[in-house]
């Protein structure tokens, strides 16, 4: 059940990464940001979460991301928002992957009213910026990040 659940995540977030991809090359990551967590994405308010912990919860190595903008619920909820400039955007989306893959594994069996969120999350590629953003309404978030990355 585990693994089909861990596939069907995997293409649904190269899916909406396919769709999302564009020529941008600078995107306002910080109004991007604000915008959804204002606009009614979260039910809870989100933390700004430093880039070395983000960077360290992606598994990410040293120099994939130049910059790093993150917010974050609390252990409860999956609520997050991650978006990355970077120097490899194909290799941090798989990294965005594995820690959703990673976060729906955990909360299959700590909190399975969670995991829709993660099943539904938007994870995407924009030019350098890989984006992620997991939260109840995954339809409002996908609007502001396009809005925000033509």
């Amino acid at each position: 059940m585990r693994k089909k659940i861990t596939a069907f995540l995997a293409c649904g977030i190269l899916a909406i990464s396919l769709a999302g991809c564009s020529q941008v090359k600078n995107i306002d990551a910080p109004a991007l940001a604000q915008a959804l967590l204002e606009n009614g994405v979260y039910s809870e308010n989100l933390t700004e979460v430093s880039s070395k912990i983000t960077a360290k919860r992606y598994n990410l190595a040293e120099g994939d991301a130049e910059e790093i903008y993150a917010y974050a619920g609390t252990n409860a909820v999956v609520d997050e928002i991650a978006i990355f400039k970077t120097a490899d955007a194909d290799a941090v989306f798989e990294k965005a992957a594995e820690h959703i893959a990673s976060q729906t594994k955990t909360y299959e069996s700590y909190r399975p009213s969670e995991v829709s969120k993660l099943e539904n999350s938007v994870v995407t590629t924009v030019g350098d910026y890989v984006i992620v953003c997991v939260s109840e309404d995954s339809a409002k978030a996908k609007e502001i990040i396009e809005e925000y990355t033509e």
